[in-house]
């Protein structure tokens, strides 16, 4: 049986049997105590002899009935945690880290200060291609008439052409290639020099001129090789990745029984003439077997191909023909390399020593 407080309205619940026995009593509430009276459904009436009447009974103390589930959880089915538990849940929790997304990539890094650091290499070399200043007209001039003389190959044009990149050099000190090409033409004239005395040896034996000409060559051929040497040393210590540079060291090592391969593939092109010139002295340097002479004549092919107007390379192919007693070829080379430059004491040299 279900019983309701008129003034807090809690809601009772009574055994069916207290209910049958009274069909009125006082109950009181047990959340705020009030006692009033309850009234049952009044049973089925039947005949009987009516009990004899009794005391009135106590107030009952009623406990109020918790409400529905869905209305409250009941507290029975909360869990109460294990001090184990309330110990765990007690620690400070983890500060909240903030990480950026893996995309970001931090510059400060060491991988990326060694970036930032080849960026700037980068931008200063270009910014001095870009803003390098230009040499003065007299100075371009004056390098551009030395490199058509060095073309022509004989003692005096060698010497005009050094001469004037001398003059170019000294007018411009920070351009490291003008002293390389002055280096260049002087190891040219020095090795010319130098082949000249060496094919003149079996005459000085016999003839007093001829040996007075071969002291000469080689006086003259020691001063300028050594002067060819410092100045491709100097270039080179200046500018040790210049293609300039690279060329002149090498024929230097070439004709001074050096290492001509090293500058050979640090050139940043190989197909320029004068580097190609420089790879055939090294191929004779070590020797001038077939091999060597091959290699040599391979290098010259490219070199007069490219630059036909350069005699030197004509002239040494013409000398490998005659060293391989080619004389028909050697002669026809150096008559033609005569008609183009009648000066060139090194072609009438070896012209000779062809008819003989």
């Amino acid at each position: 049986m279900l019983i309701r407080c008129s003034r807090c309205q809690a809601l009772f619940s009574l055994q069916d049997g207290i209910a049958s026995q009274q069909a009125a009593f006082q109950v009181e509430c047990g959340r705020c105590l009030l006692v009033f009276e309850a009234h049952p459904v009044p049973p089925i009436r039947r005949i009987a002899t009516p009990p004899p009447a009794a005391a009135t009974p106590p107030p009952l103390r009623l406990v109020p009935t918790p409400p529905p589930a869905a209305a409250e959880p009941s507290l029975a089915a909360e869990r109460h945690a294990n001090p184990h538990e309330m110990v765990g849940l007690l620690k400070p929790r983890r500060p909240v880290v903030y990480r950026r997304p893996a995309s970001f990539h931090n510059p400060l890094t060491p991988g990326g200060t060694v970036a930032l650091a080849a960026l700037a290499v980068v931008l200063l070399i270009a910014a001095w291609v870009l803003y390098k200043p230009r040499l003065p007209r007299e100075v371009v001039q004056k390098a551009e008439r030395a490199r058509a003389e060095m073309l022509y190959d004989d003692d005096g044009s060698l010497e005009d052409a050094a001469d004037l990149l001398g003059a170019a050099a000294r007018a411009a000190p920070l351009e490291a290639s003008l002293e390389a090409d002055r280096g260049f033409v002087l190891l040219l004239r020095g090795s010319a020099r130098r082949d000249l005395a060496d094919r003149l040896e079996p005459l000085a034996r016999t003839d007093a001129k001829a040996a007075a000409d071969r002291e000469t060559n080689l006086r003259e051929s020691t001063r300028l090789l050594q002067e060819g040497v410092a100045a491709a040393k100097a270039a080179f210590d200046e500018a040790p990745r210049e293609l300039a540079s690279l060329r002149a060291m090498a024929l230097a090592a070439a004709l001074m029984a050096g290492n001509p391969q090293h500058y050979l593939d640090l050139a940043p092109r190989k197909d320029d003439p004068l580097l190609i010139y420089a790879r055939s002295v090294a191929a004779l340097a070590g020797g001038r077997g077939g091999e060597q002479q091959e290699h040599a004549l391979s290098a010259l092919a490219v070199v007069r191909q490219a630059e036909p107007r350069f005699l030197r390379a004509q002239v040494d192919a013409a000398e490998v023909a005659l060293d391989r007693q080619e004389l028909q070829a050697s002669r026809q080379g150096l008559l033609k390399v005569l008609e183009e430059n009648p000066k060139h004491e090194r072609a009438r040299a070896l012209l000779i020593l062809a008819t003989r």
